[in-house]
Parts: C-alpha cells; sequence; structure tokens
C-alpha cells in the first residue's frame, strides 16, 4: 500500500530545520598587548622605540627587522625578545614566538607585562589552559595588572563564570573599569550575573560615552555581540551608522546583529540598503536571504541565494540555506540537488545524509532515501527529527512500518506536532478515522493556524459522521487556506452532503478555478537569472500559453497582470474585456478586477467586479467593488456601495475607504470618526495613523494628530513611521525647530531608514537650504528612497547649490520621470535642466509635456518660448500662442513638503 503524495508533501511543508545563522564578521584579533602597556622607562633606545611604534601601527615585519637587529647588541634584552614574540605572532611564525617569549621570560622572570604577552601567546597558540595559568602568574607579580585581569576576565565569560569575570574585574582601578573596553565585558558579566540594575547603569554610561564616536560605537556593539548581548548591541551600531548612515560594514554589522536578536523585520531593512550598496558581497547576501526566510518569504530569499551561489559556489552554508527553503516550497528537484551539493561541501554534517535522503523521497528515489534515513537513525538513535521522516518515507510501502518510526518519534518528543499529525493522517488513509482524530485534535489545538491539520481532521469528522463537526473545521482551513483548491474541494463536498447545495456549488466553482498546488520546477535556475531575463522568460512563456490556447482564461489572467505591472494599459484594457466577454467563474473574475483595482484601472476593475458578485454573491467582493465605484461614479456612489459590505467586513480598510469617501464630499468629522474606527479594528497599522493625521491636520485639528501620535508611538515604540508623522506635522504647521529636534532622535535611533533623510532632506529645501538639502537627500537616495518627489527635489537642490553638477541633476531628474512620468513640474524641471544643456529641443518636448499636463501653471509656458527662441523661432506662431496662453497664469510654485500629504513614510 503507497501513501497518498499530498500526505507526503503537505506533512513535510510543515517541518522546520536547524537553520544556521549567518556568520558574523571576522575580526582577526591582532595580538598587540603592548599597546595596552606602557614600557618601561629605562626602554629610551631609539631603536627599541622605532620597533614599539611598528608594532603598534601593525608593521609587524617591519618591527621584526628592527628588533633583530637590536637584538645584536643587546642580546639578552627581555622588552626587545618580548616585542619579537608579539612581531611574529601577528604573522603567524608561533614556533618562533614560542622562543622569543620563553627568552624574555628567562631574561626578566618577575614582569607581569612580559608574562601577559607569553600568555596571549598562548592563547592565539589555542592552549588556553596554559595561557590561563601563566595570566594567573602575571597577577601574582601585580595584582593589578591591567591586561592580566582583562583576560581572565574574558575567559571566564567565556565558560559563562560572571562572578568570577567581576572579581577580576575589581581589581581594576576605577578609571580603568570605565574605559570602553572594560565597562563592554563587566556589562556582560553584570548581566549574566542577574544583577540588572547595575547593568544598566552601565551601558547608560558607555551609551553616553561613545554615542559621538562611531568607531568606538562600532566596536562596542560587536563586543557585546560576542556576549550575546544582541539589543544592547543593537544600540551601539545604530549609533555608529547615524554617523555614516551609508557605511557598508556597519549596515551589515547591524543587520546581522537584528538577526541574532530576532529583528528579522530591521535585519531584512538594514540588510537591503547594505545589499544595494554592494550586491556582489556574499556575506550581506546570505544574511538578506536568511532574514527573508525567517519572514517566511521563500522566493525572495532564494533570489539572494541564487545570486550566493554563483559567486560563491562551495559556500556551505548558502547550499544548505538553499535546500531547505526549495524543500519548503516543495521545488524538490532543486532540494535534493542542494543537499547533495551540501553534502560534499560539509561531509561532517551527518543531517546533511539525512536531509539528502528525505529529499530523495519526495521525488519517489525510494530505495536511496530510505537507505540515507536508516543510515542517519543508526547513528542518531535520539533524534526525534530522523524517526520522524524515516516513517514518512518509510509509509510509502509499508504504513504500518511507517507508523511505528513515527511512534518512536512522538516517544523521544511528545509535543513535534508535525509527527503527530502525520500519524493522524496516516491512521486517516488506512481507514481509521478513530484512531486520526486525537493525534490530530491535538495537532490542530496545538498550531490552530494551520489550515493542512484542519483540513485533514475535518475529512476525518466526516469519515466518523460527524458532518456538522467537519463543516465547521473545514470552514476554518479555507479561510486560513484560502489559495488551497482541495480544502475548497473538501468543503464543498461536505456542504453537499449536508444539502447546501448553493453555497457547494460557488466553492466548487472557485475550486475549478483555482489550479492544485504543483512544486515549481527548476525554481533555482530561473532565480539565478537577472530580473530583466526573468520577465523576459515569463513574458515569453504567458504569451506562448495565450498563442497556443486563446481559450485559457488562466493565461490571459496572467497576461492581464504582466501587462498592469508593465504599464501597458491599453494592452490590459484588451485582456480585461476579452476576459469580460468570455465569461468565466466569479473566482477568475474576482482576481482579475482585484489586480485592475490595484492598478488603478478603475472602470475596467468596476466592470470586472460587478460581473464577479452577479456570480458569486458569496466571494466577498463588496468592499473592492464599492472601491472601484468611488473611483468611477464618485464618493456619493461609493458609499452607497460600501453600505452594503456585510457587517463581518467591516474591518480596518473597510472604514479607511469610507473615510476616504466622508473626504471627498467635504464631510471631515464623518470622515475623522470613521478613521477613529479603522484604528480601533487595527491599532498596529502605521499607515492608518498617518491618514487620520492627514484629515485633523487638513481639518485644522494639528495639535490632535499629534496627541494621537503620541499614542501611537507608545503602542508602536519600535516603528519609526509614527515619530516621523509626528515630525512631519509639526513642521506643517510652521514648528520648525521641534520637527527638527524630533528627526534628530529618530535619525539617531534608525539611521538606516530612508524616508526620514527624505523628510529632513525635503524640510531644508522648503527652507532654501539647497546645499544643505542637497546632501541629506544624496543619503536618502542611497538608502533606498523610492518616491519621485525626493529625486525631483535632489535634481532642483542640485541644480541650485552646485549648477556645475548638472549631470548629477539630470540624472536625479530622470529617475523621477521614470516613477512619475505624469508629473508636470518634473516634466518642468528636466525641461529647464535641459535648456541649460543647450539640448533646446528636449527642452522644448519636456516644457511642452508640463504645460499640457497642467495648463495653467505659467512656468513651462514661459521656459517653453524661451525654449523656442533659442532655437530660432521667435516668430513661431506655437511660441505667440504659449506666450498668449501664459500671460494670465500665476506663479505656482512647488512646495517640496507636499509628500507628506500624498502618501505615508513607508512609500517615501
Amino acid at each position: 500500500m503507497s501513501i497518498p503524495v499530498w500526505v507526503l508533501v503537505g506533512v513535510a511543508c510543515w517541518r522546520r530545520y536547524n537553520r544556521v545563522l549567518p556568520a558574523t564578521l571576522t575580526r582577526l584579533f591582532l595580538f598587540t598587548c603592548c599597546c595596552l602597556q606602557a614600557a618601561r622607562g629605562a626602554d629610551n633606545r631609539p631603536g627599541l622605540q622605532d620597533a614599539s611604534a611598528a608594532v603598534q601601527r601593525g608593521d609587524f615585519a617591519g618591527a621584526e627587522r628592527r628588533l633583530l637587529t637590536e637584538l645584536k647588541t643587546h642580546p639578552n634584552d627581555a622588552e626587545a625578545l618580548s616585542l619579537l614574540g608579539i612581531a611574529l605572532d601577528n604573522q603567524k611564525k608561533l614556533a618562533e614566538a614560542e622562543t622569543a617569549h620563553r627568552q624574555a621570560i628567562a631574561a626578566e622572570p618577575g614582569s607581569a607585562r612580559i608574562l601577559g604577552r607569553y600568555a596571549g601567546h598562548l592563547a592565539l597558540s589555542g592552549n588556553e589552559k596554559a595561557a590561563r595559568e601563566t595570566f594567573q602568574r602575571a597577577l601574582v607579580v601585580d595584582p593589578s595588572d591591567h591586561y592580566a585581569n582583562l583576560q581572565l576576565a574574558q575567559m571566564a565569560m567565556k565558560a559563562r563564570h560572571a562572578a568570577e569575570a567581576l572579581s577580576y574585574l575589581d581589581h581594576l582601578t576605577a578609571a580603568q573599569r570605565d574605559a570602553p573596553d572594560v565597562a563592554v565585558l563587566r556589562l556582560a558579566a553584570l548581566d549574566l550575573g542577574g544583577d540588572s540594575k547595575q547593568a544598566e547603569a552601565v551601558f547608560e554610561r558607555l551609551a553616553s560615552t561613545t554615542q559621538n564616536d562611531a568607531r568606538l560605537s562600532a566596536s562596542v556593539g560587536w563586543s557585546l555581540t560576542q556576549y550575546g548581548e544582541f539589543n544592547r548591541a543593537e544600540t551601539f551600531l545604530t549609533h555608529a551608522l547615524a554617523a555614516d548612515p551609508s557605511n557598508f560594514h556597519v549596515l551589515y554589522d547591524l543587520g546581522v546583529v537584528a538577526l541574532y536578536g530576532n529583528h528579522y523585520d530591521r535585519a531584512r531593512e538594514v540588510l537591503e540598503t547594505a545589499v544595494r550598496q554592494q550586491p556582489e558581497d556574499v556575506d550581506a547576501l546570505y544574511s538578506l536571504a536568511f532574514a527573508f526566510s525567517a519572514l517566511h518569504q521563500p522566493e525572495p530569499a532564494l533570489r539572494m541565494l541564487a545570486r550566493a551561489a554563483r559567486l560563491a559556489p562551495r559556500r556551505a552554508d548558502v547550499q544548505r540555506l538553499i535546500a531547505v527553503t526549495t524543500g519548503e516550497l516543495q521545488a524538490n528537484e532543486d532540494s535534493a540537488a542542494a543537499w547533495e551539493r551540501y553534502a560534499e561541501l560539509a561531509p561532517g554534517d551527518d543531517t546533511a545524509r539525512r536531509e539528502r535522503g528525505f529529499a530523495r523521497i519526495h521525488l519517489r528515489q525510494f530505495d536511496t532515501g530510505i537507505a540515507d534515513l536508516e543510515w542517519y537513525v543508526g547513528r542518531h538513535p535520539e533524534d526525534p527529527m530522523g524517526h520522524y521522516e524515516l516513517g514518512l518515507a518509510e509509509s510509502t510501502s509499508d504504513p504500518t512500518k511507517g507508523l511505528a518510526s513515527l511512534d518512536k518519534a512522538l516517544e523521544l518528543k511528545p509535543d513535534f506536532v508535525a509527527a503527530r499529525s502525520a500519524r493522524g493522517a496516516l491512521n486517516y488513509v488506512q481507514g481509521k478515522p478513530e484512531a486520526a482524530v486525537p493525534d490530530l485534535e491535538s495537532a490542530a489545538a496545538a498550531e490552530p493556524g494551520n489550515g493542512m491539520i484542519l483540513d485533514r481532521l475535518g475529512q476525518a469528522y466526516r469519515a466518523l459522521d460527524r458532518l456538522t463537526d467537519s463543516i465547521r473545521v473545514l470552514r476554518q482551513a479555507a479561510s486560513l487556506a484560502p489559495t488551497q483548491a482541495t480544502i475548497q474541494l473538501h468543503l464543498a463536498s461536505a456542504l453537499a452532503e449536508a444539502g447546501e447545495t448553493a453555497e457547494s456549488e460557488a466553492l466548487m466553482d472557485r475550486y475549478r478555478q483555482m489550479r492544485p498546488t504543483q512544486a515549481p520546477k527548476d525554481l533555482m535556475r530561473y532565480l539565478s537569472l537577472t530580473p530583466e531575463q526573468q520577465r523576459s522568460d515569463y513574458r515569453l512563456r504567458v504569451e506562448k500559453a495565450i498563442h497556443d490556447n486563446p481559450g485559457d482564461l488562466g493565461a490571459q489572467l496572467r497576461y492581464l497582470k504582466l501587462s498592469l505591472e508593465d504599464g501597458r494599459m491599453e494592452q490590459a484594457a484588451t485582456t480585461a474585456r476579452f476576459i469580460s466577454e468570455a465569461k468565466p467563474g466569479g473566482a477568475l473574475l474576482a482576481e482579475a478586477g482585484r489586480a485592475l483595482l490595484e492598478a488603478r484601472q478603475y472602470p475596467a476593475a468596476r466592470d470586472l467586479l460587478e460581473k464577479a458578485v452577479a456570480a458569486d454573491a458569496s466571494a466577498g467582493l463588496e468592499l473592492d467593488l464599492a472601491l472601484a465605484v468611488f473611483r468611477t461614479r464618485g464618493p456619493a456612489e461609493g458609499l452607497r456601495q460600501i453600505d452594503r459590505v456585510p457587517e463581518k467586513g467591516h474591518n480596518a480598510d473597510y472604514y479607511l475607504a469610507r473615510a476616504q469617501m466622508l473626504d471627498g464630499l467635504g464631510k471631515n468629522s464623518d470622515a475623522i470618526a470613521a478613521m477613529q474606527l479603522a484604528l480601533k479594528a487595527a491599532p498596529s497599522r502605521a499607515d492608518l495613523y498617518w491618514e487620520a493625521s492627514v484629515l485633523l491636520h487638513r481639518d485644522g485639528r494639528t495639535g490632535e494628530a499629534i496627541k494621537l501620535l503620541d499614542r501611537a508611538a507608545q503602542l508602536l515604540p519600535q516603528d519609526p513611521q509614527v515619530p516621523l508623522i509626528q515630525a512631519t506635522l509639526l513642521e506643517m504647521s510652521g514648528q520648525t525647530a521641534d520637527a527638527g529636534k524630533l528627526l534628530g532622535e529618530i535619525q539617531h535611533r534608525w539611521p538606516e531608514g530612508s524616508a526620514v533623510w527624505a523628510a529632513r532632506g525635503l524640510i531644508l529645501a522648503a527652507h532654501h537650504r539647497y546645499e544643505e538639502a542637497r546632501r541629506v537627500l544624496e543619503t536618502a537616495a542611497a538608502l533606498g528612497a523610492r518616491s519621485p518627489e525626493v529625486f525631483y527635489n535632489l535634481a532642483d537642490c542640485t541644480l541650485r547649490a552646485t549648477p556645475d553638477r548638472i549631470n548629477d541633476a539630470e540624472a536625479a531628474a530622470g529617475r523621477a520621470l521614470a516613477l512619475a512620468p505624469d508629473d508636470a513640474s518634473i516634466q518642468a524641471l528636466a525641461g529647464q535642466i535641459a535648456f541649460r544643456k543647450g539640448d533646446y529641443l528636449a527642452a522644448v518636448e519636456r516644457q511642452a509635456s508640463a504645460a499640457k499636463l497642467r495648463p495653467g501653471w505659467a512656468e513651462p509656458h514661459r521656459s517653453l518660448a524661451q525654449a523656442y527662441e533659442a532655437l530660432g523661432r521667435k516668430a513661431d506662431a506655437r511660441a505667440e500662442s504659449i506666450l498668449a496662453d501664459s500671460s494670465g497664469a500665476a506663479a505656482d510654485p512647488v512646495d517640496p513638503r507636499r509628500l507628506f500629504e500624498t502618501r505615508p513614510p513607508q512609500d517615501w
């Protein structure tokens, strides 16, 4: 008997691997303890001083030459021999260094400094026990020796002995304990020892001392990382980044530390910035992939990993994460191949063979797959994951044997949800629903948000004639996993059995329009292509599908979405009409209508959504249709339509749409009341606070808006958007100094965010501080600013502050045009730049576009006439007409701060 593939594949989706965190940057510890201790007063010989200086600046080969010369005349000089040992240590000449250090100790056995240097050599050689004993000998000579106490404290911390570490640090003077290198160690020891009050006091002093020193902040941050103080390390690295926000190394360090602290969203944002700066840095690519993976975003993770694997094909950690992530996507060929590569690169990791075997099972290579799994379980009989995977593999041919392995997995790990769910699924397919239900109920209780478990539980209930329970659970499953076609089918079947034929038929129609989930083919090859190649490959496949079968409405839907994404709106409109006239099912009409709505193609969206509602009134499209009606027939009609949204659909998006419609009718108070309901429904959505603040500000209630944001800041302390909105409101209400102060605080806390730099740059531009604005907006652009307003103002400020950098201004204007080709202000500025460069034909084209886009605006008309004149066409009838049109037009200066009221900070 063979187990159905849906059981094997579905259960495998829930597995969790012990993923390898990104490797931190390697800091090579250069053994220069001589820099920490003053040399003896008697060592005044120029040769010795030169050698010491060479060691301190890292010229170890030069120091070696000087010291060998010095030792020819002073062969038993302890200081020279000790310094020679340090110089040799740093050149990895450890055997020669050993001899030099021993000769130094023989020449001066009572020197704590020389003993400490030898102890450092022993630590560098890997002999930690001897190093510890030698440091302790140094303390017998001088109990207050700084270097020996510090190194022994570090060794104690490595062994997690906090009290011992603090005892060594207590031997130091108060001034020495306050030094950053010691304070970091003391902070970690206090935290480890449970003295949180003292630890916080040291943290605050250290943060204050290092805040304005980027290099010291970065060093302290990394030191804290070594002790597992990830949150505090993040604070110091943030300080370092605030001073140099586009520094790749600090960005990378901060991103990795955020990963270690499980702050995955921030890690993703920081590492995306780092990758933009150095797109071929494999460590950054891998770390960003790990962040995406931790956020359950497998496809962008694989894009990063494909690039990393192309650059470093022998990186084992890259291959392992590829194997894990493709396995979760059920790209089984890619997963098996990656596990094979990883097994070759990491032969000492037995899990590689286990996972390779399990991947082979998915490819129906049962003999070799089971052989790998049996080999692993034989070597690791106490690993529940091994028994779990072996049980699934064995179930393909011998369910009884498979159940025994699953029993063993659960014996070893009773809370192993995936194993319990798999055992329940196996019992169900063997016709034992009464045995399946307890396991599936237990698994569902442990993971109530897992639609696949609920689906199997619903089927087991139905097999036991518990139809009411079955429908209840299957409804939950369908809600949690709306894209799983089989769940729709199971629910439709149960409803049909219960006599609820109308709803059953609607679900069956939805099921017929959905394609069963299939494992992607050759996924890694596709992701290894450049974005342009991927796009071309996808377009060719979609166009071929339509050419071969024009009636394939699924292909037509993909072509519609592709056209919308590419901005080919006429083509999209033609495809939308074709879909509409083909009269497909409600599910496909709904998906096409939503795609058009998102692309702001409102008339076509309304047409398809109206037909989708007519085809399936239970599809929950009332809000989508209301938005389409609002955008095409006005706010009054939109309100009439939105009143049809059932009460269960009154969520944050519903109240937001209602507020926008009321605002469109000039009913400000009602709009604000609706926004308050939206915030009540989703108090953690920063974009809603922006919408509410804009409404309150326009209604002259800026004070209320700022109070609202104060409350939001307490609720969302880790979201920089809230204080950023508050800062822009302060600026818009004339409180520029307060806005600047708040922006400074945000910048210091989230220096990697482009939005805060964009806001500061636009405010500076509004106050005509063009050179400062240019520099700040350049930083915003480097950090990933995405709005046309940022690039427009960068171009404008560059042109005003540094007219000789006209090519830079042209480049910024070009980026603005690419983002907003229908913006009259951007067209006009591009025309001015073209005029200054002497490209009068381009100037005419740009200014004519601006005049057409905004006929009542004087500036493009005048500039267009000027461009015509430069072309020697002063008497041109068109030029005269343009001048006549502009005679009564008023000046319309562009306020750089207009961005603040047009879109939320996440889009700046």
